[in-house]
């Protein structure tokens, strides 16, 4: 360690041209691990609130759970409570401050039930068909608050801001939070008259079951449904299995390449030093003490480079703007360091193996 320090001391210059290297790439590594997660979450944050193990949709969805219907019936036949269904769908609603429509995607609940509603951060739940709890997102895009009312553009429907929970956003679209019964039919059939309904005789449906390991046998048998887990849900979601893989083979990619790169300004170092290595084998020092040396010293530029480039990167996400999706992971962070940082040292393993071959008549 000491020979190390002592070295970099002497050539700061050089040292810190790898150091500079190793930032720019770790800044790269760790900002798209922020987008990656960023946009990961305003796909699914919904859908972690869900207090379910699987979901259980209709066979001829095929996992789109806009396209699934289930008959109330089904539901209350087998003695399964509503308050664990839910409806969902989508359309683009507007403020009176704002022309300007914004896409949303609408998730029916039971007006009692919790399965479904994140935390509140202000206001209260839903207690009547034309009121509406919003995502903290969607007053990112829209300017709401408790009190204000939004219209559906295509119907003119009108719906209260009651309460703002915590971010929940579906397949990237904020979400508001309506009565089941509301989202699921008499919304889209709705005219701007008050005495406009859901279409006589059509039965009552609902979007989507939420159940969890106990339940989940009473549905099985009915080959009209079909059952999958929460995360297998989320996987079939339009985008985000390719968006996650994508994501995931870059930052990989790049991790490995920033190792390759240390590992070869370390080889051109060590084979620059080959008379200095010489000299101290001649002086005694065993090999293992000098590989130890080289080792220790891509630990150190390597590890300053990632802090710095890490630093940058919470100093770039506090001053993007809401819109930009990326946030900060600190599982995703840390595997990210703790591999490139192995990736590095493995590529400076082969360059201190070199050191082995020095022989100090031929280094002098």
């Amino acid at each position: 360690m000491y020979l190390a320090i002592k070295e970099i001391r002497k050539e700061k210059r050089r040292f810190l041209m790898i150091i500079t290297v190793t930032v720019l790439i770790a800044y790269l590594v760790y900002f798209l691990s922020s987008l990656a997660y960023g946009l990961a979450q305003i796909n699914r944050t919904a859908i972690d609130y869900w207090n379910a193990d699987g979901i259980i949709l209709s066979q001829a969805a095929n996992g789109n759970i806009y396209a699934s219907t289930i008959d109330e019936k089904t539901v209350t036949e087998l003695n399964y409570p509503l308050a664990q269904t839910i409806t969902v769908a989508s359309a683009a609603i507007q403020n009176n401050y704002d022309d300007k429509p914004t896409d949303v995607v609408f998730i029916g609940t039971e007006r009692t039930s919790t399965l479904v509603l994140p935390e509140l951060l202000e206001g209260r739940p839903i207690q009547q068909e034309d009121e509406a709890v919003i995502s903290s997102s969607l007053t990112d895009d829209m300017t709401l608050k408790i009190g204000d009312t939004f219209t559906i553009s295509a119907t003119g429907r009108a719906f209260t801001v009651v309460g703002i929970s915590k971010p929940a956003d579906y397949n990237t679209r904020p979400v508001v939070y309506v009565d089941r019964f509301t989202a699921s039919q008499a919304m889209m059939t709705y005219q701007g008259d008050t005495s406009s309904s859901a279409t006589p005789n059509m039965p009552k449906r609902v979007s989507a079951i939420l159940v969890s390991k106990d339940t989940v046998q009473s549905f099985l048998a009915n080959d009209q449904l079909e059952y999958s887990t929460l995360a297998a849900f989320i996987n079939t979601l339009p985008g985000y299995q390719a968006q996650v893989l994508t994501f995931g083979l870059m930052i990989v990619s790049l991790s490995l390449i920033a190792s390759m790169i240390i590992g070869i300004f370390m080889y051109i170092l060590t084979m620059q030093k080959k008379s200095i290595f010489g000299v101290l084998k001649i002086q005694g020092y065993q090999n293992g003490y000098i590989m130890r040396s080289v080792v220790y010293q891509a630990f150190l530029l390597v590890s300053a480079g990632l802090f710095i480039g890490f630093s940058l990167t919470l100093l770039t996400l506090f001053f993007l703007p809401t819109r930009v999706p990326a946030s900060i992971s600190w599982p995703l962070f840390g595997a990210v360091s703790g591999a490139s940082l192995l990736f590095s040292m493995i590529g400076v393993f082969f360059s201190a193996r070199s050191i082995l071959k020095i022989d100090p008549l031929d280094a002098l």
